[in-house]
């Protein structure tokens, strides 16, 4: 793999994780700008929640980190805040993420005509699978979040000194996580964008379909991918799973409790609406 992209004048190495995460963001913003007739929005309210909404994702995927390693943390907290290549927290981004554009829909809405929340959040999370699918490319780039030892044919085997590949694992071939889960998130980008948005649109299934459902399927993924992984997944309530696997059964508990109570079709396409008040 290719951890350093480049090297700056003064010998500074320029990962290869940090573009590739970078080029996620971008693109699935630039997704999202294609998209704002479906919304009857403008640019300057895309532009207001992105940048919330990242803001808490960057920073909800390093406290989720800061939590799981905790322990490493308070040895040495400013090491692990000055580490950018690596250390971050998946659901801590999507979780802060979301409470980010809670926030921002309540201050948003004192100033512009009011807006219902789900209808933009369809978007949003299609938006990150499209980001995510470049982000655990990227991962697979700096060695980060890699797999168990493998005898498979498409086992990969990282032997770079600049990966973070465990030290006694370089060489070995081992399962590719990063391809696993990039894989699924492509799947959920597409059937978001191709089939499942477009009939929200139509009016054939509710507002917060596309939501809750990537909730629910990324939490399947996630957990799944989780039994294959081999670095360091720390501690949270109990060693039998991982943080992240704990909470994706959270979310999936929680996610298919309210597609369950609110169904998923759409009784009354024509009384829906983009915003808080009835259709204009």
């Amino acid at each position: 793999m290719h951890p350093i992209l480049f090297r700056w004048a003064d010998g500074t190495g320029f990962a290869t994780y940090s573009a590739l995460v970078t080029l996620g963001y971008v693109v699935g913003v630039l997704w999202l700008r294609t998209q704002l007739e479906h919304h009857r929005a403008e640019p300057a309210e895309l532009w207001g929640m992105v940048a919330a909404v990242l803001a808490g994702g960057i920073l909800g995927g390093k406290i989720g980190f800061f939590i799981v390693e905790w322990t490493d943390f308070k040895a040495d907290p400013w090491a692990m805040i000055r580490r950018w290549n690596t250390g971050w927290v998946y659901w801590g981004g999507v979780i802060l993420g979301c409470l980010a554009g809670l926030a921002y829909q309540w201050w948003h809405n004192r100033r512009w005509r009011p807006r219902a929340y789900l209808p933009v959040a369809d978007y949003c999370v299609a938006a990150v699978a499209i980001g995510h699918v470049l982000g655990r490319l990227g991962c697979l780039m700096e060695g980060c979040c890699y797999g168990r030892p493998t005898s498979l044919p498409w086992g990969i085997s990282f032997i770079s000194p600049a990966c973070s590949v465990a030290p006694e694992l370089r060489g070995i071939p081992l399962h590719p996580t990063q391809i696993y889960e990039g894989l699924g998130e492509a799947f959920a980008a597409w059937f978001l964008t191709a089939r499942l948005l477009p009939a929200i649109r139509a009016g054939k299934y509710r507002y917060g379909t596309g939501f809750f459902g990537y909730i629910l399927y990324y939490s399947t993924l996630r957990f799944v991918v989780e039994c294959f992984r081999g670095d360091d997944r720390g501690v949270f309530l109990s060693p039998i799973l991982s943080p992240s696997q704990w909470t994706s059964l959270f979310a999936f508990a929680v996610a298919a409790a309210i597609l369950w109570k609110r169904g998923i079709v759409e009784r009354d396409p024509g009384g829906r609406s983009l915003f808080l008040e009835a259709p204009r």
